[in-house]
């Protein structure tokens, strides 16, 4: 009976957390997908959000927002004085089935109130990360900034070397997101 308790003891352990504790898939536990996977891809999919429980992919684009409004195609975005900041709008659903290397890459546009372009972000995806930083830190998102929807479909935007599969799924994602306004 002891050996049995400390075999289960050792077994919570193995991989130097308690399953509760646990830090992904260090290839020593024998329930890897079984305890981890359901509950950390549950736990990615819910975007994260501000005490005023807005987006914070939405706080990053309007750093004073208190709150937003679901509008037909797009989400207006408020002040604390409900003055209108700018819009969102997002690529999914119009986006579904648009892959990068490894996934989707879902991205949300950022307009001002003229629904001038001012961002474009990458939301959760399952995209390898060294490819999307690559992205990222070639200025990629940069493009569409300062324009309106029409030029923004007229605009031919050259992908990222090196991470061509996740920048050219990107492209197709903002065009799908605008042409659903």
């Amino acid at each position: 009976m002891k050996k049995l308790i400390v075999m289960a003891i050792v077994g919570l352990f193995s991989c130097g957390f308690a399953a509760a504790q646990h830090h992904g898939n260090c290839g020593n536990c024998p329930n890897h997908g079984k305890h981890q996977g359901q509950q950390s891809e549950a736990k990615s999919q819910q975007p994260q959000v501000n005490a005023d429980g807005v987006d914070m992919v939405i706080v990053k684009a309007f750093p004073t927002v208190k709150s937003v409004k679901k509008q037909a195609n797009r989400t207006a975005v408020m002040d604390a004085q409900n003055n209108v900041l700018g819009y969102v709008v997002y690529s999914k659903p119009a986006s579904d089935g648009i892959k990068g290397y490894n996934g989707e890459t879902p991205v949300m546009i950022a307009f001002d109130k003229k629904m001038v372009i001012t961002g474009v972000f990458l939301l959760q995806n399952q995209e390898t990360p060294k490819f999307a930083k690559r992205v990222e830190d070639a200025g990629f998102y940069k493009n569409w900034n300062g324009l309106t929807v029409k030029q923004a479909l007229k605009k031919e935007v050259d992908a990222v070397s090196g991470a061509t599969f996740t920048s050219n799924a990107v492209i197709q994602s903002v065009r799908a997101a605008l042409m659903s306004l």
